[in-house]
């Protein structure tokens, strides 16, 4: 079978209950929907190593505890990237190369350093037509 190298563009999970233990499964797909891996979370001790199947899907499996943080790597990195050696029977989920520091630190950056948040368009007129209304009412005044 082939080596696989594609961004995984979705994913879907699902706890499933079985005779012998609950498990969570995700489903890794590319940009054309292809299912690329089925990943099983599971709560054993030993784990078997990965393998393709016919169709070119890889399986895998992780330990239950390790869900949380696959799942937050699809939710906020991108782009994760499935890695997939036929060769070495090795199987990744991996994000892209990023540069130090990128996003993660802005906002509470922007927190500290007492930035207003930007201001939409729609916000704009409103803003704008309070500083005529406020402006206008200081000249009554005088």
């Amino acid at each position: 079978m082939p080596n696989i190298s594609a961004v995984v563009t979705s994913y879907q999970y699902e706890f499933r209950a079985m005779d012998s233990e609950n498990a969570v499964f995700l489903y890794l797909f590319d940009e054309l929907n292809k299912l690329l891996c089925m990943a099983a979370f599971v709560e054993r001790d030993s784990l078997p190593g990965p393998r393709q199947g016919l169709n070119g899907t890889v399986f895998m499996s992780f330990h239950r505890n390790n869900f949380d943080a696959v799942v937050d790597m699809l939710r906020n990195e991108k782009p994760v990237m499935f890695n997939w050696s036929a060769d070495n029977q090795s199987a990744q989920i991996t994000t892209g190369k990023e540069p130090v520091g990128e996003e993660e630190g802005k906002h509470i950056a922007s927190v500290f350093a007492g930035k207003k948040p930007k201001v939409g368009k729609s916000n704009q007129k409103t803003v704008a037509k309070k500083q005529k209304t406020t402006n206008a009412n200081k000249r009554r005044r005088r």
